[in-house]
Protein backbone atom coordinates (compact mmCIF):
# COMPACT_ATOMS: atom_id res chain seq x y z
CA UNK A 1 0.00 0.00 0.00
CA UNK A 2 2.94 2.56 0.39
CA UNK A 3 4.51 1.82 -2.58
CA UNK A 4 1.41 2.65 -4.19
CA UNK A 5 1.05 5.92 -2.29
CA UNK A 6 4.25 6.79 -3.56
CA UNK A 7 4.53 5.83 -7.09
CA UNK A 8 1.44 7.84 -7.32
CA UNK A 9 3.79 11.31 -6.20
CA UNK A 10 6.84 10.88 -8.90
CA UNK A 11 9.87 12.47 -6.93
CA UNK A 12 13.18 10.85 -6.05
CA UNK A 13 13.18 9.00 -2.54
CA UNK A 14 15.42 7.20 -0.73
CA UNK A 15 14.51 5.66 2.38
CA UNK A 16 16.93 3.05 5.19
CA UNK A 17 15.65 1.79 7.77
CA UNK A 18 18.43 1.10 10.34
CA UNK A 19 17.92 -2.31 12.14
CA UNK A 20 20.24 -1.42 15.07
CA UNK A 21 17.87 2.02 15.95
CA UNK A 22 14.82 1.11 14.32
CA UNK A 23 14.46 4.69 13.01
CA UNK A 24 13.40 4.59 9.53
CA UNK A 25 15.43 7.48 7.81
CA UNK A 26 14.57 9.73 4.92
CA UNK A 27 17.86 9.67 3.09
CA UNK A 28 17.23 11.89 0.15
CA UNK A 29 13.36 13.25 -0.59
CA UNK A 30 13.33 15.25 -4.02
CA UNK A 31 10.28 16.99 -5.75
CA UNK A 32 11.49 18.33 -9.04
CA UNK A 33 10.97 22.31 -9.35
CA UNK A 34 8.24 21.62 -11.83
CA UNK A 35 6.12 19.31 -9.22
CA UNK A 36 7.13 21.73 -5.89
CA UNK A 37 4.13 23.55 -4.19
CA UNK A 38 1.43 21.12 -5.86
CA UNK A 39 1.14 18.93 -2.62
CA UNK A 40 3.69 16.13 -3.65
CA UNK A 41 5.76 16.27 -0.87
CA UNK A 42 2.94 16.44 1.60
CA UNK A 43 1.62 13.46 0.20
CA UNK A 44 4.96 11.59 0.42
CA UNK A 45 5.19 12.44 4.18
CA UNK A 46 1.32 11.61 4.90
CA UNK A 47 2.22 8.23 3.23
CA UNK A 48 5.33 7.50 5.13
CA UNK A 49 4.12 8.86 8.55
CA UNK A 50 1.12 6.66 8.31
CA UNK A 51 3.12 3.55 7.26
CA UNK A 52 5.31 4.85 10.44
CA UNK A 53 2.86 5.15 12.55
CA UNK A 54 0.89 1.51 11.57
CA UNK A 55 3.72 -0.44 12.35
CA UNK A 56 5.28 1.72 15.42
CA UNK A 57 8.61 2.65 13.94
CA UNK A 58 10.31 6.21 14.26
CA UNK A 59 11.28 8.49 11.78
CA UNK A 60 14.75 10.10 11.34
CA UNK A 61 16.09 12.77 8.64
CA UNK A 62 18.31 15.58 7.96
CA UNK A 63 16.82 19.10 5.95
CA UNK A 64 19.55 19.53 3.57
CA UNK A 65 19.74 22.81 0.59
CA UNK A 66 21.43 20.42 -1.48
CA UNK A 67 18.58 20.28 -4.06
CA UNK A 68 17.43 24.06 -3.91
CA UNK A 69 15.30 23.57 -0.94
CA UNK A 70 15.63 25.90 1.67
CA UNK A 71 16.89 24.28 4.88
CA UNK A 72 14.48 26.62 7.46
CA UNK A 73 11.57 26.21 4.89
CA UNK A 74 12.01 22.31 5.53
CA UNK A 75 11.96 22.12 8.94
CA UNK A 76 8.94 24.17 9.06
CA UNK A 77 7.31 21.23 6.66
CA UNK A 78 8.66 18.49 8.97
CA UNK A 79 7.39 19.58 11.92
CA UNK A 80 3.94 19.49 10.21
CA UNK A 81 4.43 15.88 10.73
CA UNK A 82 5.35 15.48 14.11
CA UNK A 83 9.06 15.93 13.59
CA UNK A 84 11.19 17.67 15.87
CA UNK A 85 14.85 18.88 16.32
CA UNK A 86 16.70 16.20 17.53
CA UNK A 87 19.06 18.11 20.17
CA UNK A 88 19.17 19.25 23.93
CA UNK A 89 17.13 17.71 26.51
CA UNK A 90 15.57 15.09 24.39
CA UNK A 91 18.27 14.62 22.00
CA UNK A 92 18.14 10.90 20.75
CA UNK A 93 22.02 10.15 20.62
CA UNK A 94 20.87 6.24 18.47
CA UNK A 95 20.40 8.70 15.31
CA UNK A 96 22.72 11.56 14.42
CA UNK A 97 19.90 13.04 12.03
CA UNK A 98 18.89 16.74 13.07
CA UNK A 99 15.18 15.92 13.14
CA UNK A 100 13.31 12.40 14.69
CA UNK A 101 9.64 11.83 14.57
CA UNK A 102 8.07 9.05 17.07
CA UNK A 103 5.22 7.17 15.74
CA UNK A 104 1.80 8.38 16.72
Amino acid sequence: MLRRSLDAHPAQIHISFDRTTGYLALDHLVVTRVRRNQGTGTAIMQALAAAADEHGVPMALTPAADFGGSVPRLRTFYRRFGFISNRGRGKDYATSHAMIRRPN
